[in-house]
C-alpha cells in the first residue's frame, strides 16, 4: 500500500501525461519569452482532482516554479494557467540572464 501512495505522487514528464498542457506551455514560452522547450523541464504530479505542474529551469535546472491546476482548468486552459506561464517565463528569463553573465565573467 505504501508503494502505491508513493508512486502516485511521483513526478512524470508533462509531455507524456498532459501533452496539450505541455504544448501550451512550451508554445507560449517560446512565442512570448523566447524560451525554448529545451531550456526547461516540465513535470507533473497527478493529484485527486487535478495536477501539480512543475517547471524546472536555469543552470542544471536548479530553479523551479510549480502550481496546482484542476482538471477543468487544464481542459479549458483558463487564466490561471496563462498567469503561471507568464510567471515562469519572467523568472526563467531573469535566471537565464544571470546565468549568462556568470558564465561570461572573467576568472
Amino acid at each position: 500500500m505504501g508503494s502505491e501512495q508513493t508512486s502516485s505522487k511521483q513526478e512524470q514528464p508533462m509531455r507524456v501525461i498532459l501533452p496539450d498542457l505541455y504544448n501550451e506551455v512550451t508554445k507560449n514560452l517560446e512565442d512570448h519569452h523566447n524560451i525554448h522547450k529545451y531550456d526547461i523541464q516540465a513535470q507533473a504530479i497527478k493529484e485527486a482532482s487535478g495536477y501539480e505542474a512543475i517547471i524546472y529551469f536555469g543552470d542544471s535546472y536548479a530553479h523551479k516554479k510549480s502550481q496546482y491546476f484542476s482538471n477543468e482548468a487544464i481542459e479549458n486552459t483558463n487564466h490561471e494557467i496563462i498567469e503561471f506561464i507568464e510567471k515562469v517565463g519572467d523568472a526563467c528569463k531573469e535566471v537565464m540572464i544571470a546565468d549568462y553573465f556568470k558564465m561570461m565573467r572573467p576568472k
